[in-house]
């Protein structure tokens, strides 16, 4: 446990060593920067679209054609959460996505203010007590400097704000807990597997609470929003079911599952390029054995949590959900990695707790500016730096390191949980949330291991 006194030494040593690894990290960008004009890897390979995850996504918060015609995947808070951003920060409400980048100095200096607060947040709230305020101190500057999140500032995604509110539901019980769920779910829909807790839990007052609270939000932002709101859903659908959306450049910029692997292989492109190694039946079978190894991963960890409810604690049932989460395929994007922060009190609470913390540094540190993979893609207009410049493209070895390291760690806390022997006594009675308004309801147990 991290409050014993005799883990304080390690602590230390261990948060410097990830904390000096960043750092080495953030004077390798800005030196590749300053002495190429643009940014290495892991940021995405086309370096005009700094930022832009930010700016396509405020574009459509002033066009109502956002569901109809972009067929966006956001639910309609997201474009509220923008638009009070914009107005705050004095943004541009006017021109094409690029335009209002460049007409909105404020709204990213906004971003990045946020981008610094929410960690700070984090690290305040209930789980992160039993931390010094040096280890804290020295855990924020791991966080803003880790590479997924760095990754996360330059696209400008809206991914920042998530880890406050996932804190907070480690943080809280009750409607507060259901509350909080349900405004992820509206941040980013793949949140929704959060509600499988309720599941373990039998909490069915619990479920419905968060469904109807994650209902009543999208409804009351829908209907403020957009007429057309409920074509949301429809284009969630093509969106799950659409091939060859993602060049295998961004697939392949921070991958968080190994699907993007096979997503690769099953290209034409990345056929291609394996085919020089392999045959193609060894490329098929490859991807056979990546999809059922992910697949047989994540239906492990979902029998965990059933077969072993009454023996972990909700912390622990989130923390395995959200690793759950960010394996499920390439449309949950790299930069879900940054949600592991809100993990790490839950981790020093468990039995190989030196391990996690390894394969989390693993994510976090820049392991990235070693490249595998190298090839010029030609002139780009570089929004950093203002210029035509050559670009030369490279893949890094945690593309490739941070997946299988996703994967591990999914497996590692499955197997955890699945071997422990002893039943869990309570220490307290906690409350769970009760439908809708109706107070906090069926009374639930918070499990520690005996």
């Amino acid at each position: 446990m991290i409050s014993s006194e005799n883990w304080r030494p390690k602590v230390l040593a261990y948060l410097s060593i990830v904390f000096l690894l960043n750092i080495a990290g953030l004077w390798y960008y800005i030196d590749y920067f300053t002495s190429n004009g643009y940014l290495p890897s892991p940021f995405v390979y086309d370096k005009s679209d700094t930022f832009m995850d930010l700016f396509n996504t405020m574009y459509w918060v002033y066009d109502d054609g956002r569901y109809t015609d972009w067929g966006s995947v956001y639910p309609p808070l997201g474009f509220f959460i923008l638009k009070f951003i914009n107005f705050v920060f004095d943004g541009s409400y006017s021109g094409d996505p690029g335009y209002m980048r460049d007409n909105s100095a404020f709204v990213i200096f906004g971003f990045g203010l946020v981008y610094l607060l929410i960690p700070f947040l984090v690290l305040k709230t209930k789980y992160w007590q039993e931390f010094l305020g040096n280890e804290k101190f020295i855990i924020y500057f791991i966080i803003i400097l880790s590479t997924p999140m760095l990754f996360a500032l330059e696209r400008g995604n809206m991914i920042v704000l998530a880890p406050i509110l996932l804190a907070l539901t480690l943080s809280r019980i009750g409607f507060l807990r259901a509350l909080c769920i349900a405004l992820l779910i509206n941040l980013k829909p793949y949140f929704a597997l959060l509600m499988i807790y309720y599941l373990v839990r039998r909490n069915w007052k619990g479920f419905a609470t968060c469904s109807s609270l994650s209902g009543l939000v999208f409804v009351i932002t829908g209907l403020a929003l957009d007429n057309h709101f409920f074509d949301f859903f429809m284009n969630l659908l093509s969106f799950s079911q659409e091939e060859g959306l993602f060049s295998l450049r961004e697939v392949m910029s921070m991958p968080s599952s190994i699907s993007a692997f096979s997503y690769v292989l099953k290209s034409p492109d990345g056929s291609e390029f394996a085919s020089a190694h392999l045959s193609s039946l060894m490329i098929k079978n490859m991807v056979i054995a990546i999809e059922a190894t992910k697949w047989a991963v994540l239906i492990i960890s979902l029998v965990a949590l059933f077969k072993k409810s009454m023996f972990i604690r909700d912390a622990e049932i989130f923390c395995l959900l959200l690793v759950f989460i960010t394996n499920l395929g390439i449309w949950v994007g790299g930069y879900s990695l940054i949600l592991y922060v809100v993990l790490i009190p839950v981790l020093s609470k468990m039995h190989t707790r030196w391990l996690y913390f390894s394969l989390l540094a693993i994510i976090a540190i820049p392991i990235d500016v070693i490249p595998l993979i190298e090839n010029s893609i030609g002139q780009q207009n570089v929004y950093l730096s203002a210029s035509m410049v050559d670009i030369k493209w490279t893949m890094g070895l945690g593309s490739v390191v941070r997946p299988v390291v996703n994967i591990m760690l999914l497996l590692i806390l499955s197997y955890e949980i699945l071997v422990r022997k002893h039943k869990c006594v309570s220490d307290k009675i906690e409350h769970h949330a009760g439908f809708l308004f109706g107070g906090y309801g069926l009374e639930g147990k918070v499990y520690h291991n005996v």
